[in-house]
């Protein structure tokens, strides 16, 4: 019914392909989850810097023939202060405490305008191009199947970035400051923590991730706006998987998803049309979420607000 029909010769590239996707949208998750932490709303925005990063990417080493290591500095920074220049706005005392749904709307509206921007002031002909990779053409072959050296790279930072947004949050005091800005800005505006340092400087960070998702992407999807916002909402969906709270599961999800979406597309489990897949895809995130939630529940740490005892 479902057309499933494994090949058990292809899973072990299957899984490969699965791995090393996972990096492609796990970096903008990352993004999404710490600006969470700090609004406890979805981050819209991200996709209107992504869209920077990739179109930016291409201009920068197509038109001003700049090296593409180069241009992914240049676009960390640029990333950064559009980030930071949204997270003054958001942190500002009269839009801070504005209901979620309220944030939502400014976020829809500041990711179509920056999207707008980004097209307008880096134009791009034909409308779909190719850039080159940052890391260059090189693959080797893991499990029967080729790896590119981009891939590997964005898995491997993926990785770091993780990491070190997983210190900054559980190691750091400023990581302890959003952590309780997440759990009540209120209560942490009156206990003393610099919100708006605090929560500019977040965004900053997450602006500068989001426009190297969008520079990562290019060499891959190029400047294709509907490929662009697909990364987008499969990096929204594994947020999901941590509540939006937790990098490292959202890197989790990132590989669950892209696992599942390898072996659906590649015949390792028959041919499966795109409505199936889907299906499939759905199917599996949820199931992951309830059982992270599971997890969660009977684990989680207490409030940074909660009294000892």
């Amino acid at each position: 019914m479902l057309g499933i029909d494994p090949n058990p010769d292809l899973f072990g590239p299957a899984l490969v392909i699965g791995l090393a996707n996972a990096g492609i949208f796990s970096v903008l998750a990352i993004a999404l989850v710490l600006t969470y932490r700090i609004s406890r709303t979805i981050g819209f925005v991200h996709y209107g810097i992504a869209v920077v990063g990739a179109y930016g990417y291409y201009h920068f080493t197509v038109e001003y023939t700049m090296p593409g290591a180069v241009a992914l500095v240049v676009l960390l920074g640029i990333g950064a202060g559009v980030g930071a220049a949204y997270g003054l706005v958001m942190m500002n005392s009269r839009i801070a405490f504005l209901p979620p749904l309220t944030l939502s709307t400014v976020s829809i509206a500041a990711m179509l305008i920056i999207g707008a921007i980004a097209t307008e002031n880096f134009p791009v002909a034909p409308d779909v191009a190719i850039s080159a990779s940052p890391f260059g053409e090189s693959s080797f072959r893991v499990w029967g199947f080729n790896v590119t050296a981009h891939r590997f790279a964005c898995l491997v930072i993926s990785l770091i970035l993780v990491g070190l947004v997983s210190l900054y949050l559980n190691h750091t005091r400023a990581g302890v400051n959003v952590r309780a800005i997440s759990d009540d800005v209120e209560a942490a505006r009156w206990s003393g923590i610099r919100l708006y340092r605090i929560g500019v400087g977040s965004y900053a960070a997450a602006g500068a991730m989001s426009a190297l998702a969008g520079a990562l992407l290019a060499p891959l999807a190029g400047t294709d706006l509907s490929a662009i916002l697909l990364v987008f909402f499969r990096a929204l969906t594994v947020a999901v998987v941590g509540a939006f709270s937790s990098p490292g599961l959202a890197l989790f999800g990132a590989i669950v998803l892209s696992t599942i979406d390898s072996f659906a597309s590649t015949s390792a489990l028959g041919e499966i049309n795109p409505a199936t897949r889907e299906g499939m895809i759905f199917a599996a995130m949820v199931i992951t979420a309830l059982a992270v939630a599971a997890w969660r529940s009977r684990s989680s740490p207490r409030s940074v607000w909660a009294v000892r005892t």
